[in-house]
C-alpha cells in the first residue's frame, strides 16, 4: 500500500494567487485524513513524498513516521544531485535510512540508483486516459538490477489494466475488488497506489488537472478508500510497507 504526495505533474496552479503556504496546508490536510484511514483498519504503507517539496513537509513527514508509516523519495524531475541532498537531509532528520525511491518508469538508470544508495525503486507509468488499451509489455514480478530491488507497476493478468491511480479512481468498485482478489491468486503481492491530491475536490482543486483526472475525487475517493480498506479488511488479506515486504 503506498501514497504518492506530489503536486500535480504539470505543476500549474489553477489560482495564481495561492501561496506557498496555503499549498502546503491543503496537501497537509488531506494527507491526515489518509493516516487517519490507515489507523482506524491499522495498516502500515509506505508514503513517496515529492523531492521539491519535502523540505517544506517536514512537519508532516514526522507525523506519517511517528504513525510508522515508511518515507521514501518521488522523483518528477528532479537532478541526482537534488534528490541525494534531499536524502541525505532526510535521514538526519528522521534518523532512519530512507531506502526506497519512485520515478516514472526508467527515468534513471539502477546504476544511477544504485549510486544514490537506495535499496529499491517502484517505477510506476504514467496514469493517463488511454490505460484501456494498454497490455501487458513487461515484466510484473521484483527483479534485481545492480543490487537495487525493482518493483514494476503491478498489472492484472486477467483485465490487464494496471493498478494505479487512475484505475483506482474511475472504475466500479466491485470490479476493482474482483480484480485485486483474481490477481493476488496468481501474484504473492499487488502494489497498490494513490495521490493525496485525489482527495481534493474538483472547486478546491489549487492545480490544474485534466478533466478525466476529476472523476469521482474528493470524498468521492475517500469513500473509495474506506471501501477499499474494508475489503481488504474483510478478505484477511495483508498489507505491509514496502520495505517490510522485500527485506
Amino acid at each position: 500500500m503506498t501514497f504518492n504526495i506530489a503536486i500535480s505533474e504539470n505543476r500549474i496552479l489553477k489560482n495564481k494567487n495561492i501561496s506557498e503556504t496555503e499549498l502546503i496546508t491543503s496537501i497537509e490536510e488531506k494527507t491526515e485524513t489518509i493516516l487517519l484511514l490507515l489507523d482506524l483498519h491499522e495498516f502500515q504503507a509506505t508514503f513517496f513524498i515529492e523531492i521539491s517539496v519535502a523540505e517544506r513537509l517536514q512537519k508532516l513527514i514526522k507525523e506519517i513516521s511517528f504513525y510508522g508509516h515508511e518515507i521514501a523519495l518521488y522523483n518528477i524531475n528532479s537532478t541526482p544531485e537534488n534528490i541525494e541532498k534531499t536524502k541525505q537531509n532526510l535521514e538526519q532528520f528522521l534518523e532512519k535510512p530512507v531506502r526506497g525511491l519512485r520515478q516514472k518508469e526508467h527515468q534513471f538508470s539502477y546504476p544511477q540508483i544504485q549510486k544514490m544508495e537506495f535499496k529499491y525503486v517502484s517505477e510506476i507509468k504514467e496514469s493517463i486516459i488511454n490505460f484501456l488499451w494498454r497490455k501487458l509489455t513487461s515484466t510484473t514480478t521484483i527483479h534485481i538490477e545492480n543490487d537495487v530491488n525493482v518493483i514494476p507497476e503491478s498489472q492484472s493478468p486477467y483485465s490487464q489494466l494496471p493498478f494505479n491511480d487512475y484505475v483506482l479512481q474511475v472504475i466500479p468498485m466491485k470490479y476493482y475488488e474482483n480484480m485485486l482478489l483474481e490477481s493476488l491468486k496468481n501474484n504473492d503481492y499487488v502494489m497498490i497506489y494513490a495521490n493525496v491530491w485525489q482527495l481534493f475536490n474538483s472547486s478546491e482543486l489549487p492545480f490544474k488537472l485534466p478533466f478525466y483526472k476529476k472523476i469521482n475525487n474528493g470524498r468521492k475517493f475517500e469513500d473509495r478508500l474506506e471501501q477499499l480498506f474494508q475489503f481488504i479488511d474483510e478478505n484477511e488479506i495483508a498489507v505491509a510497507r514496502m520495505k517490510d515486504y522485500l527485506f
